[in-house]
């Protein structure tokens, strides 16, 4: 679905209802007069002393007591009302206003659970989604969550279904993911749910017109103060998404998620104030951006800010302090930066020479897919470069996954060990066709090898004229190889053979290349976040 889970980590505790009674004929409620709730409470009535309990602990309408508030609250729990249970499970759990205690949360849960409190079912499934004092169960929580939503708890409600569009703990179902967050929106007025119902309809899952239906989803969470989807209806006014284009309203609901901590948005300020796009360029505010962005975990503002201080050449402190943000940048998996690391580590440039460690950064983005990684993995193994041991067999899987993801350098290398049948067996159709995938996106040294192959029949066919092409275009991008061999065949060559070449040259455009984010994701950096079921 394009989803990929949330950085932001912003806990909202589930507010127990303790304010009207479950088991006890009262008209008691939070409107209640303090001194009416003060006269029940001293003579025992467990819906007054949890109402009271409530206020105190955390000094509403009267001052604040923490420790009489759970002595009122324990009070009323011990004469069975559930609220009061669910009430200090949900202190205990969550450690406001009283030390978090997971035993004793559970405790309260489980027994205000038994009578069917909602709130108490909601809260044990965010115990076992999390694994806060027992062993983390989705399909428990699942069930827990179940129960609470079958009762009209709306964060419940949200939490089942941010399940069912993860598929965790329940199998992945979006038209029921729909079923219990609409709920949650509409009448619980949940926020998060509404961006939730907004990833969906950015995913096209909302029927007709999903982009539009997803925009005003996301502008109802902005609108009750939602990060996440104030840096939704952000990008939605950034692509014209369900919306026509407004980059003034962009930026104003980007700096509304970057001031709530969004990571994204804050980086894409920073790229906006870096750039100019859109902000007159600032490059103290772009690196203030990018250090919160980065401060938030984010790994293209490590990456950002390694960059802005290798810009500095001449300065050596500089140079240090860039390697230090691109260490940082490689501990939070960007790839990219875990390459230009290990190339440091190699090279001795701004930290302590140290093969050991190039090797590790090395693998390591190799091991994630980073394209320039796994090419010189190859070659390190194909080579025998210390520390590695030469390693024939190991080599070549790195040279092909480093084709396979569109090294130019590994495709080309690739077809010529292919066509020469080098540590594998000879096959010049493969080999064309690595060369043609590269030619076909620009990259001279396969042009030229392409245009040499079609000449020389190494191909499996002779074609001049299109020999003639590749060669005049890898010449002209500077392929000192290509230049003599464009000299040879073009002698070959009638006029109106020669003609024809250079139009197709002349007509030539590269095919676009994959792109490549650095960062793992599903999807680019557009791609909508997910939020967990306790972030709200």
């Amino acid at each position: 679905m394009g989803c990929r889970t949330t950085v932001n980590k912003t806990s909202v505790v589930p507010k127990p209802n303790v304010l009207a009674a479950n088991t006890v004929e009262t008209n008691f409620n939070g409107n209640t007069p303090i001194s009416d709730l003060r006269a029940a409470s001293d003579h025992g009535n467990p819906v007054a002393e949890a109402i009271l309990g409530h206020f105190m602990v955390r000094g509403i309408r009267v001052p604040q007591d923490v420790e009489q508030g759970l002595r009122l609250l324990q009070s009323s729990a011990d004469q069975g009302f559930s609220h009061a249970m669910a009430e200090l499970g949900s202190l205990y759990l969550y450690g406001k206003w009283v030390p978090q205690d997971y035993s004793k949360a559970l405790y309260w849960l489980n027994q205000a659970a038994d009578k069917n409190d909602s709130d108490a079912e909601l809260n044990l499934g965010v115990c076992y989604q999390n694994g806060q004092g027992v062993e983390t169960n989705f399909v428990t929580a699942a069930g827990w969550y179940r129960r609470a939503a079958e009762q009209t708890n709306y964060f419940a409600m949200k939490n089942l279904g941010v399940l069912y569009m993860h598929g965790t703990g329940v199998p992945t179902n979006f038209e029921t993911a729909i079923f219990w967050l609409t709920p949650a929106a509409e009448k619980g007025k949940n926020a998060r749910a509404m961006y939730d119902l907004g990833i969906l309809g950015e995913n096209g899952l909302l029927g007709t017109n999903s982009p539009v239906k997803a925009f005003n989803w996301y502008q109802q969470s902005a609108d009750l103060g939602d990060p996440l989807g104030c840096w939704r209806l952000a990008v939605c006014y950034h692509y014209g998404k369900g919306v026509p284009q407004d980059q003034t309203r962009y930026f104003f609901w980007a700096g509304e998620a970057a001031a709530q901590g969004v990571a994204e948005a804050q980086f894409f300020l920073g790229e906006a104030y870096r750039t100019g796009n859109g902000m007159p360029t600032n490059m103290d505010l772009a690196t203030t951006w990018y250090r919160r962005a980065a401060t938030n975990g984010y790994p293209d503002a490590y990456y950002n800010l390694a960059l802005g201080y290798l810009a500095d050449k001449t300065n050596q402190e500089a140079q240090v302090e860039a390697m230090r943000w691109m260490l940082q940048a490689a501990q939070h998996d960007h790839r990219e930066a875990q390459f230009q690391y290990a190339l440091a580590c190699l090279r001795g440039t701004s930290v302590p020479k140290d093969v050991e460690q190039w090797r590790e950064w090395l693998r390591r983005a190799a091991e994630a897919g980073w394209p320039k990684a796994e090419f010189m993995l190859s070659q390190a193994y194909l080579g025998g470069w210390a520390p590695f041991m030469k390693d024939e067999i190991e080599g070549e899987k790195w040279l092909e996954r480093a084709a396979e993801h569109g090294n130019f350098e590994a495709q080309c290398k690739l077809a010529i060990r292919l066509m020469q049948g080098v540590g594998v067996p000879r096959d010049a159709t493969q080999a064309v066709k690595w060369w043609r995938w590269a030619a076909e996106r620009g990259y001279p040294q396969a042009q030229n090898d392409l245009g040499y192959a079609l000449q020389t029949g190494d191909a499996g066919t002779v074609d001049l004229v299109e020999a003639c092409k590749w060669l005049q275009l890898a010449a002209k991008a500077g392929e000192e190889k290509a230049k003599i061999n464009l000299a040879g065949l073009s002698a070959k060559l009638t006029d109106d053979q020669r003609r024809e070449a250079s139009q197709r040259a002349n007509d030539f455009q590269p095919q676009p290349m994959p792109q490549l984010n650095p960062v793992q994701r599903n999807g680019d950096a557009g791609t909508p976040i997910v939020d967990t079921p306790s972030d709200q």
